[in-house]
């Protein structure tokens, strides 16, 4: 299709999940000059920690800089599942093959806590009556090559060990069965996995949270953190602040505030278009059985369909950087009819960007930095585990520093890049590497 024709007359640069939730400054509110907690940044982390300190009877405050809503709360893909992507970074395929592994037990605690992750999540959707369009339909992870394929069936027994997550290896004869295309060979599936509208999963946190007397105050940029634990002193945009703790959860969007962190944390931009609505027999034909899809790539594509059922939801890393509007629904689009050839005439009703965090051991992680809780790195699948690392430190707060966790256990490690402060410069040299290993890796099949 041409650059003209792409864009649909009503185009917009906003995410489309925006259209039912957009951002909001959730009344207002103006920070007290004293709290017993505050948290820095307003998405699923900073509001799950905030819930489980307010329902203890502790005063709280979410600081936000931006509306709530504006950040990557409320602009990913809205995957949710149980340890599928975890454990990259670790060597082979962590939990198969590690009886003699000092790494063993951790990692195994470690998946046990992501499928508490995607239980927080339907359980805060059920306790709070959040309609936010949640399908446990499960998820379909793609082999990029041939090679990709051969890892799956041990990904399958560590998946359904651990986690107990109905996976199962699907050959590249079948499918069909789940996608009307040819592009991968072969996939996984995984019946422990869903999808939900993310931003009307953040609205509903946000509400919960309101009623839980918790003080959201937008537009409240935290400035200058000082003092320590039991002794904070906050200087934020509108006003000081004391408290007795400061819990950061800023993950992709992590600043000089926490330069601690920031040493800690890549920041990626990912992009996401939708769109048009697609002819009924189109749109039902694509993805019959409702997964989510992602797939093995180290440059990876993710997408799904809208609720209803009629939009292509699709993302993935068109740049390792940002780049304008038009070009960033191009190059998706690309990418999509690559997997897709049947949606060549579907226009881009709407392209975005939002900021994800990798650690470098692509891990999750969360504790104590400068006396500050924090937690960060979803490494892109962030909807459980950042909810369920905020409901963590909400915890902590309350029970005190036995609280024990996988993920308090290992410290963030940090990016090994000279005078590293949160510019990831050096992404496009790597994106433009990954994408050449790709290509070898497809092109050897």
């Amino acid at each position: 299709m041409d650059a003209e024709r792409l864009l649909h007359p009503d185009f917009k640069d906003t995410p489309y999940w925006w259209e039912a939730a957009p951002p909001t400054d959730a009344g207002a509110v103006v920070p007290p000059a004293k709290t017993d907690v505050l948290i820095v940044g307003g998405g699923y982390a900073g509001l799950n920690a905030a819930l489980e300190i307010a329902r203890a009877g502790r005063g709280v405050v979410v600081a936000e800089a931006e509306l709530f809503g504006h950040g990557a709360s409320s602009r990913n893909g809205g995957g949710v599942s149980a340890g599928v992507n975890l454990g990259k970074g670790l060597s082979g395929t962590p939990g198969a093959n590690q009886e003699h592994d000092d790494e063993a037990e951790w990692f195994e605690r470690l998946m046990g806590e992501s499928l508490k992750a995607l239980e927080l999540v339907e359980r805060r959707i059920a306790e709070e009556a959040i309609e936010c369009h949640y399908e446990p339909n499960g998820r379909l992870v793609g082999a990029y090559a041939p090679g990709h394929f051969d890892a799956f069936q041990a990904r399958c027994d560590v998946l359904n060990r651990m986690v107990g997550a109905g996976a199962e290896v699907l050959p590249r004869a079948r499918i069909r069965e789940e996608m009307a295309s040819d592009f991968y060979h072969g996939a996984m599936t995984v019946r422990r996995a869903g999808k939900l509208h993310p931003a009307l999963y953040l609205c509903g946190l946000i509400d919960a949270a309101q009623t839980a007397g918790v003080s959201l105050c937008a537009n409240t940029k935290v400035e200058t953190i000082d003092g320590g634990q039991g002794r904070f002193q906050i200087q934020t945009s509108r006003g000081p602040v004391a408290a007795a703790d400061v819990i950061v959860a800023t993950n992709g969007y992590t600043g000089p505030l926490t330069p601690g962190l920031q040493r800690g944390l890549v920041p990626v931009t990912s992009h996401v278009i939708a769109t048009e609505e697609l002819p009924d027999d189109l749109a039902q034909s694509l993805i019959p059985n409702g997964r989510t899809i992602s797939e093995t790539p180290r440059v990876l594509c993710y997408y799904r369909m809208a609720p209803g059922g009629k939009r292509m939801i699709f993302g993935g890393r068109a740049r390792f950087t940002d780049v304008d509007p038009a070009t960033r629904a191009r190059l998706l689009h690309q990418m999509m009819t690559r997997r897709f050839p049947q949606l060549a005439e579907a226009r881009v009703t709407h392209s975005w960007t939002g900021f994800v965090a990798f650690t470098t051991d692509y891990l999750p992680h969360a504790g104590r930095n400068n006396d500050m809780l924090y937690c960060a790195g979803c490494n892109g699948s962030g909807v459980a585990i950042m909810s369920y690392l905020g409901h963590l430190l909400g915890r902590r707060v309350i029970e005190g520093e036995d609280l024990r966790s996988a993920f308090f256990e290992r410290p963030l490690p940090t990016v090994p890049v000279p005078f590293y402060r949160g510019n990831p410069w050096f992404l496009p040299a790597i994106g433009a590497w990954y994408r050449l290993l790709d290509r070898i890796d497809r092109r050897a099949s």
